[in-house]
């Protein structure tokens, strides 16, 4: 890795991590102001990580299926991996470990811990979904297909959260797809169908 790519992958790492300490920052307010609390007991744990990951594996294949896909969505999110290929390619497993932990813990506790609850104690619990993931829609919109996606992969998380009651499964969740999707993007990105060539670590 030559010094300027280490530069970037540090400011890339940075960024996002200022990105996720807002998020965790906000979260983390709003939880004191709102009188929202969050735990999960030791009950819960195994049953909440086989949901995660069965989860987040069933939206991968989903999304991968997606992107690979002749449609106009399919194409318009090779465009996205591709940029974002060349902006992550120099990322090693242990960095992209660290983005999709901590994009798991900061955003679940934002969006599905704090933002979605919230906004139902003074509405309703479908307001307060759909308000939510609207949000983690926009939060994450490059394009409208994209914008799209994130906002149905929120409602799904939102909904599970909602019926089930277990943060620990969103966050588990997210994580795991985080995990999947951005190590095929950086280390297998022919797996989505793109010309570029697999990271070098």
């Amino acid at each position: 890795m030559t010094d300027r790519a280490e530069v970037s992958t540090r400011q890339i790492l940075t960024a996002a991590l200022a990105v996720q300490a807002v998020a965790l920052a906000i979260a983390l307010a709003g939880f004191h102001f709102a009188g929202i609390s969050v735990s999960w007991s030791t009950d819960e744990i195994p049953l909440a990580i086989a949901l995660g990951v069965a989860g987040a594996l069933a939206s991968y294949w989903i999304g991968r299926a997606i992107t690979r896909s002749s449609t106009s969505a399919g194409t318009t999110l090779r465009n996205h991996c591709e940029k974002l290929h060349q902006v992550f390619c120099h990322l090693n497993w242990w960095e992209i470990g660290v983005l999709a932990v901590t994009a798991g813990v900061c955003e679940e506790l934002l969006f599905r811990g704090f933002l979605q609850p919230w906004i139902a104690s003074f509405s309703t619990p479908l307001v307060g979904l759909l308000v939510a993931s609207v949000v983690f829609g926009l939060l994450h919109c490059v394009s409208f297909i994209y914008f799209l996606i994130t906002a149905v992969m929120g409602l799904i998380l939102g909904a599970v959260y909602w019926l089930s009651e277990s943060l620990l499964t969103v966050i588990v969740w997210h994580g795991v797809y985080d995990l999947i999707a951005l190590g095929v993007l950086v280390k297998f990105p022919r797996l989505l169908g793109l010309s570029g060539s697999a990271g070098k670590h």
